[in-house]
């Protein structure tokens, strides 16, 4: 990850690519196909990275359902011998990777195809689970949205127009994300193109009147992705077995998850139990902001997917179900290893030590995932236009700049965009 990383802040995704394809396992697994598919978006090889992506969907699909045998084998072993099914946000953002490919192959029917297919695994994720969280769906929405409106769907955008500022709304009190204003004035103009009188009125009062777009007047939206999405690493945590604890009872581990970070006197202790599970930090690019100016227009763009903290919130509530898998398996080995020491110490250090050795956190997940995307939506004159980039800092003091030439403006059509910076 690391040289991967250092030939995409270089600015050669070629070489990134290059390099995945070298290193390739001979059974790819999930993790390994989101950076396949994401680098190679980078470098323009649009149809191998979405065949990159369409893998790793399909796997995950078929791993969403549990597999008992491989659960099984992770009580003993370790939690990386589980399969991995990527996290909901990561398949959802798979999906947005996928319709910019097709919008760059110029074939907008894949793209519509892949904001229906989010919109069913959205759908899914709803229908499994009672509470759930809506970490995505808001951007993968609003995307689907855009892209409707852009090839004339004008109900298909309508709907998935509100379905984003529902999701938004849904999500935003831990994402920290709100409603993107434009999802308003997209409402706005929709239903009065449809002739919804009723909730034209009613989205006018909630979020203003807006003018149509002029005539002969085409749309600039561009995605601007900023840094890295923090990875997790290995946390050692220690946890205390007294003398006195009945470690065969089935209520042992639950008791045992209460005493992290307590300290007892030497003479209660029977064991100090270590065990190793995955932590994660905040890890905020200098970069959090962008404005674009083009000619004498200028506008900055607004935060639509705060992946990190969608990565952060997804493992805290992850995080007790890890330990407590984590500790039943540790514990499953200690009692291995004080049967095996009573028979004989040389057989028990070997036990404890296999134990230790076989215990690894899962730090699995998609690691060149931005930390951040910003959008940028601008009506522009139709014809040829450069882009100039200003990245801005958590103060929205400019810390760096670019240029992006010879973006065509169509009229009455919607022109779209991703930008990448690493740092």
């Amino acid at each position: 990850m690391q040289d991967l990383q250092i030939a995409l802040e270089a600015g050669q995704p070629e070489k990134a690519y290059a390099d995945l394809q070298k290193n390739s396992p001979k059974k790819a697994d999930i993790p390994f196909l989101f950076e396949l598919g994401l680098v190679a978006h980078y470098a323009n090889h649009f149809p191998e990275s979405n065949a990159a992506f369409d893998q790793a969907g399909d796997i995950a699909e078929d791993r969403y359902t549990k597999s008992v045998s491989k659960e099984a084998v992770s009580l003993v072993t370790s939690d990386q011998m589980r399969p991995y099914p990527g996290t909901r946000y990561e398949r959802l953002l798979g999906h947005y990777y996928r319709a910019i490919n097709y919008v760059y192959l110029n074939q907008l029917d894949g793209a519509l195809v892949e904001c229906r297919r989010a919109t069913a695994l959205i759908n899914y994720f709803k229908g499994e689970d009672d509470k759930y969280d809506f970490f995505g769906a808001g951007f993968l929405a609003h995307l689907s949205g855009m892209l409707f409106e852009a090839t004339g769907e004008w109900n298909d955008a309508y709907i998935s127009y509100k379905q984003a500022a529902e999701y938004y709304q849904n999500a935003s009190e831990k994402t920290g994300v709100e409603m993107p204003v434009d999802i308003g004035h997209s409402l706005v103009g929709l239903a009065r193109k449809l002739g919804f009188a009723d909730d034209l009125e009613r989205y006018q009062e909630q979020y203003g009147k807006f003018s149509p777009r002029p005539e002969n007047t085409g749309e600039l939206i561009l995605f601007y992705e900023s840094g890295y999405v923090p990875s997790k690493s290995e946390e050692a945590l220690t946890f205390p077995i007294l003398k006195k604890d009945d470690v065969e009872d089935d209520k042992f581990v639950p008791t045992l998850m209460g005493r992290q970070g307590r300290v007892y006197k030497d003479i209660e202790l029977e064991y100090l139990l270590r065990v190793a599970i995955p932590t994660i930090d905040s890890r905020r690019p200098r970069f959090s902001g962008i404005e674009v100016v083009v000619g004498d227009m200028k506008t900055r763009g607004m935060l639509v997917e705060d992946v990190e903290n969608i990565a952060i919130e997804t493992f805290k509530a992850q995080r007790t179900g890890i330990l407590l898998r984590t500790l039943v398996r540790a514990v499953g080995k200690y009692l291995l290893y004080r049967k095996a020491n009573k028979e004989n110490e040389a057989l028990g250090l070997l036990v404890n030590l296999a134990g230790a050795v076989t215990e690894q956190a899962d730090t699995r997940s998609w690691q060149t995932l931005p930390n951040q995307i910003f959008m940028v939506r601008m009506p522009l004159p139709a014809g040829t236009h450069t882009l100039n980039l200003s990245f801005l800092d958590a103060n929205g003091r400019v810390g760096g700049r670019d240029s992006v030439p010879d973006i065509k403006i169509y009229p009455n059509r919607i022109t779209f965009w991703n930008h990448r910076t690493y740092f």
